[in-house]
């Protein structure tokens, strides 16, 4: 092969033309690689030539410590390589070769193996690794557990927040209980009656009215508010007491005598009625909501002979408080239940079947989540208990 001298008069950028003008005199085929007429300098002389233009492969061997290749028609300057374009300008449509990296070989991340973030990476139970790390499938990641915040005591809001020992979170805020009962004594008068009916006004079957219950006037009974509260009555006239628990209510229509608005009349069952001594007349009583602490037991519920899968009524019973709110979970989301007068919770497009899930507050904000299975016209038990208040 020949060599050139210009090459030995130090780094220059080659002109296209020449270039084409250079690898037609040298006389070797196009696939021949051309010497630049020594080894490769030690300190960025030149490298070989690539491959002939119009190849665009990559065919340029690389320089030693510091000496690029050349790609297609590169010449090496002083360690760095400068192309000319690869080989396009003399083939017209070729792929421009590449010249080799200083002082090393040709590199290509193309070539390299993709890492998998998650590869070492192990998770808990409900947890997908992403970008190396593990998230929560549903819920919050808190010290490794998958919590539900909107509903969890220990984080409530936030992986930091925890509610008072005796507070709940609710759509993830606290709701801390306070017991503030009413303690005011009314004055009023007090009579008895005996049961007809299989169901009392508070949607409550008769065969579950405990021994001593009462019918409270229209008005103090407020649209079926104070449904399962107890009250502590004093007769009079002997001092004696007894507690019932509110089942029922004394309409003032036909009742005018008594239930008439401000009367705080209140109707006994004839064993209550006994217990007080006022068996044979309707004595002067005073009376004030006590804490029902007869109660025992869990909650229980009964569902109206009308509800199913599109129609939701429900009664809860044998609560330790009275009930001032209560919710249902519908496609996991709860859902206020209306309070009718006759004291059921309803839901007119109903819950579906099968096992619900409720929330009930009671009026000193004390929150339980409880679950029972929809059962028309049926009394179901409960799993929880409102917490008492003194």
């Amino acid at each position: 092969m020949r060599t050139h001298s210009w090459l030995k008069h130090g780094p220059r950028v080659v002109p296209p033309a020449l270039l084409l003008w250079f690898v037609a005199c040298s006389g070797s085929s196009p696939s021949e690689p051309v010497n630049s007429g020594g080894s490769p300098s030690s300190s960025g002389g030149p490298a070989q030539v690539g491959t002939m233009a119009g190849a665009g492969s990559v065919s340029g061997s690389p320089g030693l410590s510091g000496s690029p290749g050349v790609g297609g028609m590169s010449v090496a300057m002083g360690g760095a390589a400068v192309g000319v374009g690869g080989a396009a300008a003399a083939a017209g449509g070729a792929t421009p070769g590449t010249g080799g990296s200083a002082g090393g070989a040709i590199g290509s991340s193309a070539g390299s193996a993709m890492t998998d973030p998650c590869a070492s990476v192990t998770c808990g139970t409900g947890q997908t690794c992403k970008n190396g790390a593990c998230a929560c499938n549903t819920g919050m990641l808190c010290s490794g557990s998958c919590v539900d915040t909107q509903e969890d005591h220990d984080h409530c809001g936030s992986c930091t927040t925890a509610c008072t020992a005796d507070g709940s979170c609710v759509s993830g805020k606290c709701v801390t209980p306070t017991c503030n009962p009413d303690t005011m004594q009314r004055s009023g008068h007090i009579t008895h009656y005996t049961l007809a009916t299989s169901m009392v006004a508070c949607h409550y079957p008769t065969s579950t009215l405990p021994q001593y219950y009462g019918a409270m006037n229209e008005y103090d009974w407020n649209n079926s508010a104070v449904c399962g509260a107890c009250v502590e009555i004093t007769n009079s006239q002997n001092q004696q007491k007894v507690t019932v628990q509110i089942t029922d209510e004394c309409p003032y229509k036909g009742n005018e005598q008594w239930c008439f608005q401000g009367s705080h009349h209140i109707d006994l069952n004839p064993a209550a009625a006994g217990a007080v001594g006022a068996s044979n007349n309707n004595p002067a009583v005073t009376w004030k909501f006590v804490p029902c602490t007869s109660t025992t037991g869990n909650l229980k519920y009964y569902f109206d002979k009308g509800s199913q899968q599109y129609y939701l009524a429900v009664t809860p019973m044998n609560a330790r408080n009275v009930v001032a709110k209560m919710e249902v979970k519908v496609n996991g989301v709860y859902t206020e239940l209306s309070h009718t007068n006759y004291n059921t919770y309803e839901l007119k497009s109903g819950a579906g079947t099968g096992t619900l899930t409720f929330r009930l507050t009671d009026i000193y904000n004390h929150v339980i989540t409880d679950t029972a299975m929809l059962s028309a016209d049926k009394i179901v038990d409960g799993t929880k208990q409102f917490a008492a208040c003194p």
